[in-house]
């Protein structure tokens, strides 16, 4: 068996994958392609101001790669917003009882710290709350745990990692590259992707109601799936399915604008009937229908589930 391809190796097939792809729009006597994300160029010589970057954050189980900058879309860029969109996934998991929340305990004494594992608020599986000693107040902790008792209440807060605007725009952006790696610079260069940059780059407001929670019959074996459809009152536009893995697979579908763009904000009218749509694909190399339900976005899932998981007092339980 032969040795496995360098990191050089794959940057390099990548982009002269794309600089063919490029030659098509943007004549060049040398091979260039642009970042998707910025349009900026580069050529083969400057291939180490690329990066190879994942479609899908890789810790969300991404696999799919194309090129960008590496330092001010890639590092900067992609660093601001991807972690939004894993604590996000991971804020699912807690709400799931997969994962800790981080909280704080309300006491006149001090600072506790602590973690709330979500149960179902029976005996058998009860809300535990852990206290984290070596950050927290030895005095505030004690006078905590000797008011523990039948009545007893105290205030929490809870810190989830994500700010729900930088959660959206980390979203778009995965859906523009995966559908820049499906439609090249055919999407990269067209009016369309230029609203989607200025998303990005925080230029217009962030359209929250066209990213949704997403439902497949069946897994699909890729990271995204790319979607082109057109509809009579909103015009052309793509579907993107993103396949987001943390302890559990969850999927989310973002709308973006076709080729040609258009009123972004019309495609926020399909939101309000999200549970009752239902998208139909067959993916490349499937024989067999691909059926795919919808949702509400999953920040709404998130507050809705605090307020649906979490018991008071009287069925959680404390461990130290």
């Amino acid at each position: 068996m032969g040795d496995m391809p360098s990191r050089a190796d794959k940057s390099t097939a990548l982009f002269h994958e794309l600089a063919a792809d490029y030659s098509k729009f943007r004549f060049s006597e040398t091979p260039k392609i642009a970042c998707p994300l910025c349009l900026t160029e580069f050529s083969l010589a400057n291939i180490a101001d690329l990066s190879r970057e994942h479609v899908i954050p890789s810790s969300l189980g991404g696999r799919m790669e194309t090129l960008t900058c590496e330092r001010r879309c890639n590092n900067t860029h992609g660093s601001r917003l991807d972690s939004h969109l894993i604590n996000a996934m991971r804020a699912m998991d807690a709400l799931d009882g997969l994962e800790p929340i981080a909280i704080t305990l309300g006491s006149d004494k001090g600072k506790i710290v602590a973690e709330l594992l979500l149960g179902d608020g029976t005996k058998e599986k009860p809300n535990t709350i852990r206290i984290v000693g070596k950050a927290s107040n030895m005095d505030a902790t004690e006078d905590w745990q000797s008011q523990l008792g039948d009545g007893f209440s105290f205030n929490i807060h809870m810190s989830f990692p994500y700010i729900p605007e930088r959660f959206f725009r980390a979203a778009f952006r995965a859906g523009f590259l995966a559908v820049f790696k499906a439609e090249g610079y055919g999407y990269a260069l067209s009016e369309g992707a230029s609203q989607v940059r200025s998303m990005l780059e925080s230029h217009v407001t962030v359209l929250e109601k066209v990213v949704m929670e997403a439902f497949p019959e069946r897994e699909p074996e890729r990271d995204a799936i790319v979607m082109p459809m057109a509809f009579n009152d909103v015009g052309e536009l793509y579907v993107v399915l993103l396949r987001l893995r943390t302890k559990r697979v969850r999927y989310v579908v973002v709308i973006l604008p076709g080729k040609g763009g258009g009123d972004w904000s019309a495609f926020e009218g399909l939101y309000q009937h999200a549970p009752r749509l239902r998208i139909e694909t067959t993916p490349h190399g499937w024989e067999e229908k691909l059926y795919i339900h919808l949702g509400y976005d999953p920040i709404v899932r998130i507050r809705e589930g605090l307020r649906d998981h979490f018991v008071p007092a009287r069925a959680a339980s404390q461990e130290t």
